[in-house]
């Protein structure tokens, strides 16, 4: 039985949505990227226009015009264990932004993103008094952050940002025992414990231009201990029950090199400890450094070709591979995802566009944790913009 499921009492026999490997908590945590970014294996800072982030700050301080961008991602994913396999779908609504120039250098922002889902839907079997009972676990809810920040530009070269990071969610987790081969005409058992979620941080980042080809960018993210209370639970002593997750601080850095006209490398590190994490009732797991490193190729053709590629119309190709902060049985959770990205600028003024990116990713073994996930994700972005521009001094 893998050690991640028998962390839960619960012998697998289906699956999940969203990613098993959620289970324990903050196993697989989300960052807010864009599509553009995601299309550039999660290296997204330096590449030039207005660049919408949640990741680091200072990039928003180059915009000159008020916008707005949405995202939707779709995925399929099967997973393989050691007695079962299967497959689902789901639909996440990963980040949105709202960007506003304000005077001189100056530029505000809204962002929200999900930091984890805790969706998750397993059917197992608990053996009873030599009868084997179908059990149902299912979790519902997440955490998501809300992220107000300010950003400013001292000339084209640099730039500085800061956001306040609020966390704020829950989580539902109800168990159904079914009692009908136990003794016919019995009704389900049910039980459920309900929690939430919240914490404040930050994050501040740089970004700086070095010379007219190159622009490299780091940030800080301090993670905050975020507080929990148990709100509902099958027992009333547990009822109003408090805990903690300290959360590790992350360090993200980017690069961004123009080698020519129209195409674009980059490259993007992450790291955080989670070493020190110690989720409460969770057991046979345990929580490492995470580790993401990734990059990607943008090419704009001078030129209209074939109705597809063109200045406004960049084909993107990326490649990510993460250490997750999840380790079973002292072994490590590490995942890997390729994709191909496309954008459209749409209208002669641009005031509206459309980014689009193909996943195909693995997370897990079979052999170092009986238990695999490989997934294909399609997800599309909306960025939009108000027609006039603001004269910067940078300009």
């Amino acid at each position: 039985m893998p050690a991640l499921l028998g962390a839960l009492a619960l012998p697998v026999s289906a699956l999940a949505q969203e990613s098993v490997f959620n289970l324990p908590a903050f196993a697989v945590p989300e960052e807010g990227s864009t599509i553009r970014t995601r299309a550039l294996g999660g290296a997204g800072s330096g590449v030039g226009g207005d660049v919408f982030t949640l990741a680091n700050p200072a990039p928003i301080a180059r915009f000159r015009r008020a916008g707005l961008y949405l995202s939707l991602i779709g995925q399929n994913v099967t997973v393989d264990g050691e007695d079962a396999t299967g497959d689902f779908t789901d639909v996440m609504f990963p980040m949105a932004q709202i960007v506003i120039p304000g005077w001189e250098g100056s530029v505000f922002a809204v962002g929200y993103y999900q930091f984890v889902d805790f969706d998750t839907d397993l059917e197992a079997t608990v053996e009873f008094e030599g009868d084997s009972l179908p059990v149902e676990l299912e979790s519902t809810g997440g955490v998501s952050v809300l992220s107000p920040a300010a950003a400013y530009s001292f000339g084209a070269a640099t730039q500085v940002g800061v956001s306040a990071d609020f966390y704020l969610g829950s989580r539902e987790i109800v168990r159904v025992v079914d009692l009908q081969d136990l003794s016919p005409g019995a009704l389900a058992a049910s039980d459920s414990l309900t929690r939430d979620f919240g914490g404040v941080g930050f994050t501040i980042g740089v970004e700086r231009a070095i010379g007219p080809r190159v622009r490299l960018s780091a940030a800080y993210r301090h993670r905050p201990t975020i507080e929990s209370e148990v709100t509902q639970a099958p027992d009333d002593a547990l009822e109003g029950v408090r805990s903690e997750f300290d959360l590790p601080s992350e360090v993200i850095l980017g690069a961004a090199w123009q080698p020519s006209q129209g195409l674009v490398a980059t490259a993007g590190y992450r790291r955080s400890s989670w070493s020190s994490f110690d989720p409460a009732g969770v057991e046979n797991v345990g929580f490492g450094d995470a580790v993401e490193v990734g990059g990607g190729i943008e090419y704009a053709s001078a030129v209209d070709r074939a109705m597809v590629l063109g200045p406004q119309a960049p084909l993107r190709l990326g490649y990510r591979w993460r250490r997750l902060p999840l380790e079973i049985e002292g072994e490590p959770v590490r995942e890997w995802v390729a994709s191909l990205g496309y954008g459209r600028t749409l209208g002669a003024t641009g005031r509206s566009g459309v980014d689009v990116v193909l996943e195909y990713g693995h997370r897990g073994s079979l052999d170092d944790h009986g238990l695999e996930e490989s997934f294909v994700r399609l997800g599309v972005g909306f960025r939009t913009f108000e027609q006039w521009r603001r004269d910067r001094p940078d300009n």
